[in-house]
């Protein structure tokens, strides 16, 4: 697969957040960014590009399906798509430990999100995906 063809998601109920996400990141060399403000539509996409995708940005909060279900349904489809998990609200710690264990949320953001630490757990994960594809456990 070629550099160019990686894909970046950003799924967020908040258009403003994802078009400033969307700006912090297109300096990122070799991913192609998707933003999404509905969790369904996000899906859907992913489901004709998962091969693609190599990280998902959700937040948590968001009409129709919360972020840790979505990114559920995420690795489901694919167990190598990396994925970060935001939000400005607490989470139960349970439900939230168990998905870490699993490794169905790989990363966390909590609201307000600076972009330098955007930037840097992006860089993170999409090095994690490159050592998974290499030496998958």
């Amino acid at each position: 697969m070629s550099l160019n063809n990686r894909i970046v998601s950003i799924v967020d109920d908040d258009p403003g957040i994802t078009m400033f996400f969307h700006e912090a990141l297109r300096t990122i060399p070799g991913i192609t960014i998707f933003t999404f403000t509905d969790p369904v539509l996000a899906l859907e996409h992913f489901e004709m590009y998962g091969y693609a995708y190599v990280l998902v940005i959700s937040d948590y909060k968001m009409p129709g399906l919360n972020g840790m279900e979505f990114l559920r349904k995420i690795k489901d489809q694919n167990r190598f798509v990396r994925t970060i998990l935001m939000t400005a609200f607490t989470i139960d710690d349970n439900i939230f430990q168990q998905h870490t264990k699993k490794r169905i949320i790989n990363g966390f953001l909590q609201k307000p999100i600076g972009l330098h630490d955007l930037v840097k757990e992006v860089n993170t994960q999409l090095d994690s995906y490159e050592l998974q594809k290499k030496y998958p456990s």
